[in-house]
């Protein structure tokens, strides 16, 4: 059995909808936010504002584009517990919470120091 080839356009292409998505989401929710500081009325309030699923898995090169690490220390950070660890999808995919992912991000911007216990597997 051989694997189909995959192009970087097709990952890319995936990645640029899901940014779009939250981009989209985050400039209703600014333009909301600044309407109100305004006093003006918020005449986006009718119309109902895309809800961002709970948590997603996604596939290495979006994990890449996120958190700007290259796949090396992605796998070596999670060798040493120091971030969120994959889940197998398949044979041969591998993916990550999102949710995980974004704790991360969010964890590394307010100058939390790593910590390996976090994202270690519990026993």
């Amino acid at each position: 059995m051989t694997a189909t080839p995959r192009h970087r356009a097709d990952d890319d292409a995936i990645v640029g909808r899901g940014r779009m998505a939250e981009r989209t989401l985050e400039a209703a929710q600014l333009l909301q936010e600044a309407l109100a500081l305004l006093g003006a009325p918020q005449q986006l309030s009718d119309a109902p504002l895309p809800q961002r699923s709970t948590d997603r898995l996604l596939r290495l090169p979006e994990v890449q584009l996120l958190t700007g690490l290259r796949r090396s220390a992605i796998y070596e950070q999670m060798r040493r517990g120091l971030f969120p660890r994959s889940v197998k999808t398949g044979p041969r995919a591998t993916c990550w919470s999102e949710a995980a992912v974004q704790r991360w991000i969010a964890d590394r911007i307010a100058g939390q120091p790593l910590q390996a216990s976090q994202w270690s597997i519990k026993s």
